[in-house]
């Protein structure tokens, strides 16, 4: 059985689904796993935690964020030698994951193909956005669901480009068992972790720290992990500060979208949201979502704690 997994894709939230599922394997809670940003830690770091030994657990949950080595996009500089070595011989009461948001893994690289034989590989990738519809119609057809037209067509524009949360969405739908109007379908279906993210990031920008909190709370009692939530914070404020950067350039929305490899959709709605910051600023921010990352990780304050203090800071 191999103990190690690649998983890559666009889909946060079915990455975090496949991550919970993995450690519920291996009897580890969500709050027990480690969790690293391969963009900002050294993976001399990340290696020495997978080879210790667990303390009061038979097993432990190591999971490597931004692992763009994997990706045709690496810009990291790894030196990939000491994980290949690793996982020749990894720790069987250790399980590490290596996460990579990018469509696919750059196969043509040697280290690549070797941590892609020696791991599972998981991949939590897209639908075709002009299928999406035709799909869920068809699942919604099949399972003979009585919903009106305008239901259904919200229903649609709420769900992501993602498979596995669809299947989810609409089997619930067909358990409600009665007709299903546009208020049925806007309270059944599911707000992803990315749409969370994104209106947290929007609450901080303007310094709404009530909905920031009450966005906070939401997720917390999804028992979303905040070094997770930190990670993913950070990934959308640094594509903020890249949107920023090129807007300061001059650059138009193709433009941007063209650069940074982004859909338009989101590139747009990012445009409106960083629209009164600075790039100066939003380094800021990056910097306290680092130094946060860093605390917690070394036990310097306790992570909910600290994740409130992030957010109380963001009043100026």
């Amino acid at each position: 059985m191999r103990v190690n997994y690649i998983i890559y894709g666009e889909e946060r939230a079915t990455i975090q689904k496949k991550i919970s599922q993995i450690a519920a394997r291996v009897h580890v809670a969500p709050d027990q796993i480690s969790v690293y940003d391969a963009s900002a830690t050294l993976l001399k770091i990340i290696l020495e935690d997978v080879m210790t030994l667990p303390f009061f657990a038979p097993h432990k949950v190591v999971v490597m964020r931004n692992a763009a080595f994997l990706s045709a996009k690496d810009t990291s500089g790894h030196d990939l030698a000491p994980l290949l070595d690793y996982i020749k011989t990894p720790n069987e009461s250790a399980t590490l994951i290596m996460v990579c948001e990018s469509e696919k893994l750059d196969q043509r690289k040697k280290a690549v193909k070797q941590l892609m034989q020696a791991c599972e590989v998981i991949c939590c990738g897209r639908i075709d956005p002009r299928e999406k519809a035709g799909i869920i119609t068809d699942m919604v057809h099949a399972r003979e669901i009585t919903i009106s037209e305008e239901a259904l067509r919200l229903f649609i524009t709420r769900m992501p480009d993602d498979l596995a949360i669809i299947e989810q969405e609409v089997e619930k739908l067909s358990l409600y068992g009665a007709q299903i109007g546009t208020e049925e379908a806007a309270a059944l279906s599911v707000r992803t972790l990315d749409d969370n993210v994104f209106d947290l990031c929007d609450a901080l920008c303007v310094h709404d720290i009530k909905k920031a909190f009450r966005l906070w709370k939401d997720l917390d009692a999804g028992q979303l992990d905040p070094i997770y939530l930190i990670a993913t914070l950070a990934a959308q404020f640094r594509f903020l500060f890249q949107v920023r950067t090129l807007m300061g350039e001059g650059g138009t929305k193709a433009d941007i979208a063209q650069r940074l490899h982004a859909h338009p959709y989101r590139v747009q709605m990012t445009m409106k949201q960083c629209r009164g910051m600075s790039p100066l600023q939003l380094l800021g921010i990056l910097k306290r979502l680092a130094d946060l990352d860093q605390w917690i990780k070394g036990g310097r304050v306790e992570k909910k704690l600290g994740f409130e203090l992030f957010l109380l800071s963001m009043k100026t």
